[in-house]
């Protein structure tokens, strides 16, 4: 058996690449940076460019910094930079989508430099971060400028739809829908909101090309969707309210965004396919929970970080697996379960 030295992500098929990778989900976000464009004009443009060249430049100068300490000379091409695989590109691009349209420049190249320095460089580089850059760059100007720029233009359901923020304030009203038609949510025109969060129907487009390119693992957006609307559908049915409650759900905010751009990272998830539901299970819980019963209304990027702190032991070698059997099976299914069972308990608990 040969042991591979090379640090992730690790792609099962041998003609597979990362920079191939990486190449298709800077395609599949394109139609979702073109949507941005037309819907917020210079702005989007002016915030993408500043959201790539941040962490672009920030790890191109980082490398040339520890080349220059390690005695060697200075080369244009340094060969340590992701940007010829693509890597820190898709990273840029996702980070800058997932920011409102009135975002201040200086923002987002600060949160830039800090995203990828803290959550990429200092653990090593590619293959070696625990915390996916792009949301962590996101919650670091949530937390370090919402005060000053207006905090509730910085959190993902006020930047992607005020939906969410309605049914934070009161779970059960319907006019929701009156002020953000499910059409609109999936379609995204003329919703205001994050430059690329809006239009679940070009997140599902680009998520449609990754599937077919076989450039990402299904099962993870699978989960962490299903999970969010099993949940809504049992408050829904607790609540005595309409279908148009988890539909809601899964359009608004950065869900379907975050499931299929930033939950799949394979250097932030589990190895293994088991492993790999816990964490998308784990994502949706932690989300839907967050927007029941946080004081914000969105909590996509957040939960996405809380589970990457359980990547490392859930690929632990004692507990992880390949596959599951009846007994894992049913302790999974019993979690799910309580899980439910506790969703409905805290509806109801907290009116």
């Amino acid at each position: 058996m040969e042991i591979v030295k090379k640090t992730s992500p690790h792609l099962r098929r041998p003609n597979a690449r990362v920079v191939r990778m990486m190449r298709d989900v800077t395609i599949a976000l394109m139609p979702l940076v073109v949507f941005a464009i037309i819907n917020h004009g210079l702005n989007a443009v002016f915030i993408l460019l500043a959201a790539v060249l941040s962490m672009v430049l920030t790890e191109y100068v980082y490398y040339q910094i520890q080349d220059l300490k390690a005695g060697n000379g200075f080369t244009f091409k340094n060969k340590h930079c992701t940007i010829y695989n693509f890597s820190v590109i898709t990273s840029g691009l996702i980070y800058g989508l997932t920011l409102p349209d009135q975002t201040p420049i200086t923002v987002v190249i600060i949160g830039g430099v800090v995203g990828v320095f803290l959550a990429k460089l200092i653990f090593g580089g590619m293959g070696q971060n625990i915390f996916n850059i792009a949301a962590f760059a996101r919650v670091f100007v949530v937390l370090s400028f919402g005060a000053a720029v207006g905090y509730s233009q910085f959190v993902d359901a006020n930047a992607g739809a005020t939906a969410l923020g309605i049914l934070n304030r009161n779970i059960v009203d319907a006019n929701v829908t009156n002020s953000y038609a499910l059409m609109t949510m999936f379609t995204g025109i003329g919703l205001p909101g994050s430059l690329g969060e809006t239009s679940a129907m070009l997140i599902l487009v680009g998520g449609i090309y990754l599937l077919l390119r076989r450039s990402f693992d299904v099962v993870v957006p699978l989960t962490y969707i299903g999970t969010v609307f099993v949940l809504s559908c049992a408050v829904m049915i607790s609540q005595g309210i309409g279908f148009w409650y988890p539909m809601t759900h899964l359009l608004s905010g950065g869900l379907i965004f975050g499931a299929v751009f930033m939950a799949t990272d394979p250097i932030t998830s589990p190895v293994t396919r088991p492993g790999r539901i816990y964490f998308a299970f784990g994502i949706g819980v932690i989300t839907f929970f967050i927007r029941l019963f946080g004081n914000l209304p969105e909590g996509v990027v957040f939960a996405i970080l809380i589970m990457n702190m359980f990547v490392p032991a859930i690929d632990y070698a004692k507990w992880s697996h390949q596959k599951f059997n009846l007994r894992r099976l049913s302790i999974f299914s019993v979690v799910i379960a309580l899980t439910i069972l506790i969703t409905i308990v805290g509806v109801n608990y907290a009116g």
